[in-house]
C-alpha cells in the first residue's frame, strides 16, 4: 500500500520515535516502457529500466506483474513474482532501453525519485520515503505473506503505527499515479 505523506518532517519524526535505524540513502528514475503493438494493463504489468544515481551503479530492466486482493474491507496488491520484480537485464540505460526496443515496447513515462531513504523499525519491519517529480512526498508499506487476509492486517498495523489512516493508502501503482496526474491515464475509479 502506498500513501502520500503531506509533512515529510513529521514523518520522519514518526519513524525517529518509532526507533529508525540503519538509514539508507537512494536516488534513481525509472524509464516505464509500454507495448508498440498491443496493450496490457498499466495498474498490473510494469517494464521499466532503472537507472540509478545514488548508490552509483548499473542500470536495471526490471517486470512487475501484480494482482488486486481484497480481504478485511482493505485492497492491495499482490506481486507474481519473487521479490516483487524479476531483473531481466542489467548494464547501461541505452542496453537496457534496446532490449525493451527488441521486445516490441517503447518509452512511456519517466518516475524520478529522489532523497529517498529506507530504514528499519523494530518489530514492523522497513519503512520508505521517497520524493516523487510531480507528485511529492510518498512512501509504501510492504507485507510478506501467502494469507492475504493476515497480510492486510499486518498492513493495516503498519499503517496505524505509522499514523496513516488505512482509507488514505492505496494500491495504485506510482507509474500509474503519476501517469494520472500527468493526463496519460483516467484517474483510477478504484
Amino acid at each position: 500500500m502506498r500513501f502520500l505523506i503531506p509533512d515529510i518532517e513529521a514523518f520522519r519524526a514518526r519513524l525517529r520515535v518509532l526507533g529508525a535505524s540503519s538509514e539508507e540513502r537512494y536516488a534513481f528514475t525509472d524509464h516505464y516502457v509500454r507495448p508498440t503493438h498491443w496493450s496490457w494493463d498499466a495498474r498490473t504489468h510494469a517494464l521499466r529500466v532503472r537507472e540509478w544515481q545514488e548508490p552509483v551503479r548499473e542500470s536495471e530492466l526490471l517486470l512487475t506483474r501484480i494482482e488486486i486482493v481484497h480481504a478485511g474491507g482493505l485492497t492491495c496488491k499482490r506481486s507474481l513474482l519473487p521479490d516483487g520484480k524479476l531483473r531481466l537485464h542489467h548494464g547501461t540505460v541505452q542496453e537496457c532501453m534496446r532490449v525493451c526496443e527488441i521486445l516490441g515496447f517503447t518509452r512511456w513515462l519517466d518516475v524520478v525519485k529522489s532523497q529517498c531513504g529506507i530504514c528499519d523499525l523494530p518489530g514492523l519491519g522497513k519503512a520508505i520515503y521517497e520524493h516523487v517529480e510531480g507528485l511529492g512526498w510518498a512512501s509504501e508499506v510492504e507485507v510478506e505473506g501467502t494469507d492475504p487476509a493476515a497480510a492486510l492486517a499486518r498492513i493495516r498495523d503498519k499503517l496505524a503505527s505509522l499514523g496513516v489512516p488505512a482509507a488514505a493508502a492505496t494500491d495504485t501503482p506510482m507509474a500509474v499515479l503519476v501517469a494520472e496526474r500527468l493526463g496519460l491515464l483516467p484517474a483510477s475509479t478504484r
